[in-house]
């Protein structure tokens, strides 16, 4: 223990590193429990005027707005099982194209990281990320980067921007080759 380090900061530093070795525990036990997905990449790399040209995919980035995003998944992206939607929060109000709950068939994660490139902790805004079925919400607001992970069947949606200091990046990664929602129950 340092010289100049209090009780209180010793305290603090054992429940920071306790906390941070229990969510690394459950980490462990999620991706060991988790089915591996099968990966179907195309073996191709050329695409006949280099060798390694098929390597390189353009991103489809179509404008939203006074933003734009893009959405890339196995289609486009040689067969690779994920999918991604890369946008931007640039206001305070609806963030996303989800106006009530939505539920997949698939697991996902939701990333909310400052846009700063010298400082991408901090997240500029104040974020209400909604999870449950309609009706059955539960408000989870956040104004530092967050990661909101969302295993397959539980029903999020929808985001808001409640207070906006500047814009900041909201990244969503799906383990599915194909990018599917429902605002309602299967029958």
């Amino acid at each position: 223990m340092k010289k100049d380090t209090t009780r209180r900061g010793f305290v603090k530093n054992i429940a920071v590193g306790g906390a941070a070795v229990a969510s690394a525990g459950s980490l462990l036990h999620w991706t060991a429990n988790a089915s591996p997905l099968l990966q179907h990449v195309s073996a191709e790399t050329s695409d006949g005027k280099t060798k390694y040209g098929k390597c390189l995919v353009k991103l489809p980035i179509r404008k939203m707005g006074e933003s734009s995003m893009f959405s890339a998944g196995a289609d486009i992206l040689n067969g690779f099982p994920c999918n991604i939607i890369y946008a931007f929060g640039l206001r305070v109000g609806q963030l996303g194209m989800s106006t009530e709950p939505h539920v997949h068939d698939h697991d996902e994660v939701i990333y909310f990281i400052g846009s700063d490139p010298k400082n991408i902790g901090d997240l500029g805004a104040e974020v209400n990320f909604k999870i449950g079925s309609k009706g059955q919400e539960e408000d989870h607001i956040f104004s530092v980067p967050t990661a909101v992970v969302i295993p397959k069947g539980i029903w999020h949606c929808p985001m808001e921007t409640l207070k906006f200091e500047k814009p900041f990046l909201c990244m969503a990664v799906s383990l599915t080759e194909k990018y599917e929602f429902h605002y309602t129950d299967k029958k």
